[in-house]
């Protein structure tokens, strides 16, 4: 065997909680929805909405589109658009405010990729999600 086998010709990273702090941006998105909602007129308390939303997260999973209005029925009974809308708005200006890599990120996969080590990104959320992230973050010219 030479030396060369034995190098590493590639890397594969996670990406939430690997590449990026997923659980922080879903916890600043999540309470700034509950505070649209409450400021749309929703009386709740903010605590055990953030409970019950984590909640139903974990029962339909972490990247459920559904979780508001489910939220909402468990809630009041019935979804009203306005608490909703409220609510994925906030969530959205959230998400995008908190979505960041964590430190050192960017100069780790620069230094490997002029090394010419080939770099893959695996994700258990859907593939349409995980490319958002990738994107949103300027990751995507290096997989």
């Amino acid at each position: 065997m030479t030396n060369n086998s034995l190098a590493i010709q590639g890397v594969v990273f996670d990406l939430d909680n690997t590449l990026l702090d997923f659980m922080k941006m879903k916890e600043f998105a999540v309470k700034s929805a509950i505070k649209g909602m409450i400021e749309a007129g929703l009386s709740v308390d903010e605590k055990q909405a953030y409970d019950d939303i984590i909640h139903i997260y974990g029962e339909f999973g972490w990247e459920n589109q559904k979780v508001f209005n489910v939220f909402l029925e468990q809630t009041i009974q019935k979804v009203d658009n306005k608490f909703l809308a409220a609510g994925i708005v906030a969530y959205r200006r959230a998400r995008e405010a908190n979505l960041m890599v964590y430190p050192n990120v960017n100069r780790t996969l620069m230094a490997l990729a002029k090394k010419g080590i080939k770099l893959a990104v695996v994700s258990d959320a859907p593939s349409r999600e995980a490319w958002m992230r990738i994107y949103y973050l300027n990751l995507y010219h290096f997989f």
